[in-house]
């Protein structure tokens, strides 16, 4: 009898792990929109792998648009395969992580080291974006972006769009700019107009932030291919977690700090060259919460042509900084409310509000192609 019991005893624990090992195998079971974008996809999944490997999951080629197959009820692997199938990827692996990878870089031998021979491919094997050339000429974009006090700018009657050849206007008939200009040492030249001088807008900028008068958020600088986009950030992304449709916790970034997206295209006019410009230009800050997010944002959009090494000022965005301050009696105005309330007897706060102004000076320049650039550099070392 008592053989019995036990080996009813032996086969229910026997059915009982099989019963969990099966739900543990169906809770592993994935669910994923085809809108999710690849990288969102690839975070879901690297914890299955890290588990079973040891090995992360990254994102090594040139698309992060969404899956464009919905997956329903897969193993993690099989999620991963079918992914990589739908959107022509495919997957290397190497010490410590898991690469994906365009197959066309793949096939060249680009991206991952894997002991083999590297392959340099040539200009024409290698798959370059339509209209892209080693020969197209580039553009050098220089960009300043400063916060000013508005008042202080006013006060020396600062004419940000009379930029002409790194030199700006100031009207010294303003309140107060005849007894500013001498003091700051700026090397100005009177122009023909009566009350007006011109000064280098380096030195301006320079003046002004010695001054504590303004500050300079960024200098940002960048190389961008004829006709092509380039981007640059000074800040960081916010993550946002919200739920899919599947169930899924899916975390979206957004983009704050200093933006800027430029596209020039160089235009031959009689034999002289120009560039026309498309210039987007954002500071933003956000502020996380349960509730909600709040990203306050500044923007300027323009499109512009310019001749090379031809500079421009973008301002007239203002914003308004308030700072409270306290003030009164030493000491006693910052003692503890519960000391007797003496600090509402000897001290008190006042808000200052100051109103700011964003001020951008963009510069562009014609630079040679790589080709000329480097037959230029052999030519000055022989």
């Amino acid at each position: 009898m008592k053989k019995s019991i036990i080996l009813v005893c032996l086969i229910l624990a026997i059915s009982i792990t099989g019963l969990l090992a099966q739900t543990q195998k169906e809770v592993e079971k994935l669910t994923l929109s085809k809108d999710i974008r690849i990288n969102e996809a690839l975070q879901i999944l690297e914890p299955f792998f890290i588990r079973d490997s040891g090995k992360k999951l990254i994102n090594l080629s040139s698309y992060n648009g969404p899956l464009g197959v919905p997956i329903n009820n897969l193993d993690y692997k099989e999620a991963l395969e079918l992914i990589l199938l739908k959107n022509n990827l495919i997957q290397t692996e190497a010490v410590g992580y898991i690469a994906i990878q365009d197959k066309a870089a793949t096939d060249l031998g680009i991206g991952v080291e894997t002991g083999k021979d590297s392959i340099m491919p040539t200009a024409e094997a290698v798959q370059l974006p339509e209209g892209v050339s080693p020969k197209d000429k580039q553009v050098l974009i220089n960009a300043v972006i400063m916060l000013v006090d508005k008042s202080y700018s006013k006060s020396l009657g600062i004419d940000w769009s009379t930029l002409v050849d790194g030199k700006v206007k100031v009207n010294a008939g303003f309140s107060g700019a005849s007894q500013v200009t001498a003091p700051m040492n700026l090397s100005a030249e009177t122009s023909t107009e009566a009350g007006n001088y011109t000064i280098d807008i380096n030195t301006l900028l320079k003046t002004i932030e010695t001054e504590q008068k303004g500050s300079i958020l960024a200098k940002p600088n960048i190389r961008v291919s004829n006709a092509r986009k380039g981007h640059i950030q000074v800040g960081q992304d916010i993550s946002i977690k919200r739920v899919d449709e599947a169930g899924n916790t899916v975390e979206s970034f957004f983009s704050t700090g200093v933006i800027m997206d430029v596209e020039p295209t160089i235009i031959k006019v009689d034999d002289e060259e120009v560039i026309y410009l498309k210039l987007n230009i954002e500071r933003s800050s956000g502020v996380p919460s349960d509730v909600s997010t709040i990203i306050t944002k500044s923007t300027s959009s323009t499109e512009v042509i310019l001749f090379s090494n031809e500079e421009i000022a973008i301002a007239g965005m203002f914003d308004t900084d308030e700072t409270t301050v306290r003030s009164g009696i030493p000491i006693l105005k910052d003692l503890p409310w519960w000391v007797f309330g003496i600090r509402y007897l000897t001290g008190y706060n006042t808000v200052e509000k100051k109103e700011r102004e964003l001020v951008i000076t963009i510069k562009a320049e014609i630079v040679d192609n790589a080709i000329d650039r480097l037959l230029e550099s052999r030519s000055t070392h022989m």
